[in-house]
């Protein structure tokens, strides 16, 4: 009884949450679903709680399953399977293929920008002491992090729509 009862307890935590964190901050979830700005900057400014909270409910799924003998093996692999794509390829995204782009972006003249952009697509332009930059509405829509080691103007500017 208590084995289930752990197994389920941390079963619904830890993909509820891992959920979540996969649909904000996943970036082939946002392909697919609109996320919602204040969703996304909560888990920003919370993913370490988040992930800890996380973790802690998969260990205690994991305590149940294996100490207790609560849950059934048809269900606890698939789901560690799961909860190992939900977090561990958010997290990885976020941490390494995120902050990787901060500093490799590469921006085009005005000029070389017109071949590349839809002339009806809309842009967000970031401007700052006359020094400009223009996004395209679709890039930003998703989690960006938007930058080169020169910054905009000395300054670093990290953008998320």
């Amino acid at each position: 009884m208590l084995g289930n009862t752990l197994f389920i307890i941390g079963l619904l935590i830890s993909v509820g949450l891992g959920l979540a964190y996969f649909r904000d901050l996943g970036d082939v979830s946002q392909m697919v679903l609109r996320v919602k700005r204040g969703n996304m900057l909560r888990f920003i400014r919370n993913e370490s709680r988040v992930l800890t909270v996380g973790l802690c409910a998969t260990a205690l799924m994991l305590l149940g399953y294996f100490a207790f003998e609560g849950g059934t093996a048809w269900l606890f692999w698939p789901v560690l399977v799961l909860l190992g794509i939900l977090y561990g390829f958010t997290w990885f995204y976020v941490h390494i293929g995120m902050r990787n782009q901060m500093y490799t972006a590469k921006y085009y003249s005005i000029d070389e920008a017109r071949e590349m952009v839809n002339p009806s697509g809309s842009l967000i332009v970031i401007e700052k002491d006359g020094v400009a930059r223009a996004h395209p509405d679709s890039q930003i829509l998703r989690p960006h992090l938007a930058g080169n080691e020169e910054g905009l103007n000395g300054e670093n500017v990290v953008m998320t729509y």
